[in-house]
């Protein structure tokens, strides 16, 4: 019972943290938003206000994705990482059910890229790192695409290479890899059922 009672408090404070950034981040706008409208620049203010729509609408299509595990991820993993800035864009309706690795391998393979990319990130700049990580729905499969401004070191490189390979095993197919500690862009094509 004590590992048990341990394990929700862990999970729950987690959640909280969750929370509280979110949370935080959208009082963050609406201060930016009672900042327009207080110096009267309305144009700024609804500027503003359509870039909220627009990632509202991003957050939306990332929890449609069908695949429990990887929203729940993407949608957390701000709250829970400081070392790297993920910014997830769904550029059409993409449907992961329809895909040939299950949502378990998926989840595994794209959240050991992003976690091993943001324990080996260069830490080294005035800014975190940013890895953008786009889906979208191609004629043959689903498209994932890493691309990260920032860079790595070696051993996250060589890290990350061990997990493109094993990648390549599998149906996954690796359209491009730039790999370099200056540049890191990945793009895979995981086919359709």
């Amino acid at each position: 019972m004590g590992y048990e009672r341990r394990l929700f408090t862990q999970q729950t404070d987690q959640l909280l943290d969750v929370l509280n950034r979110q949370r935080h981040d959208w009082l963050n706008h609406v201060q930016v938003l009672l900042g327009y409208l207080h110096l009267n620049r309305t144009e700024q203010g609804e500027a503003h206000l359509k870039r909220i729509a627009q990632m509202a609408m991003q957050e939306s299509m990332v929890a449609r994705l069908n695949s429990s595990l990887l929203s729940v991820f993407f949608l957390t993993f701000n709250a829970l990482n400081k070392d790297m800035l993920l910014e997830v864009d769904v550029c059409n309706h993409v449907d992961l059910t329809r895909i040939a690795l299950d949502e378990k391998h998926l989840f595994q393979l794209v959240s050991e890229i992003l976690c091993t990319a943001n324990d080996h990130v260069d830490q080294s700049g005035y800014e975190p790192a940013n890895m953008q990580v786009t889906l979208s729905t191609g004629e043959s499969g689903v498209h994932f695409r890493f691309d990260l401004a920032g860079g790595l070191c070696a051993s996250g490189l060589e890290e990350l290479e061990k997990l493109i390979r094993k990648s390549e095993q599998s149906t996954v197919e690796v359209t491009e890899w730039i790999h370099t500690e200056k540049e890191w862009v990945l793009d895979l094509v995981v086919p359709f059922a």
